[in-house]
């Protein structure tokens, strides 16, 4: 039984988190070249509803069959400790970069983390919502 939020579909959810995200921010820098810049708050938001839509998909393809309510709360809690370890990484990754850096000596610390912590709540209910998204289209394709 394939569950969306074992450790193989949590790897592959945080894949395409990733290429999601990796194609916004391409997308910006293009954007960037012609003086345009994405709408705020995409980069929260698009990765995670790709992620979750095509993890509910994945599931239906392999179980045949929708989540229970508490089994996709389950798993989108799952997926949202994805996105947060992998946001983690990328602010380690780029923690001495000049915006970083700015940010850090302007905005309070407690200030950011009750931020993170609103962040992670909306990315919780993305995947929770983008989720039964994914697990409808899923049976609608099975049931051509």
């Amino acid at each position: 039984m394939a569950q969306p939020h074992g450790r193989a579909e949590l790897l592959r959810y945080g894949l395409d988190w990733l290429l999601a995200a990796a194609i916004l921010m391409a997308m910006a820098l293009v954007l960037d070249r012609f003086g345009r810049s994405l709408p705020p708050g995409l980069a929260t938001v698009l990765p995670p509803m790709f992620a979750s839509v095509r993890a509910g998909m994945r599931f239906v393809s392999s179980e045949k069959r929708p989540l229970a309510g508490r089994e996709a709360w389950l798993a989108s809690l799952a997926m949202t400790g994805v996105v947060a370890v992998l946001t983690l990484l990328q602010l380690l990754l780029f923690w001495n970069s000049a915006m970083i850096a700015e940010a850090r000596e302007v905005i309070p610390g407690s200030f950011l983390a009750l931020i993170a912590l609103v962040l992670l709540g909306v990315v919780l209910l993305v995947n929770r919502l983008f989720l039964g998204h994914g697990i409808k289209l899923g049976l609608k394709r099975l049931e051509e």
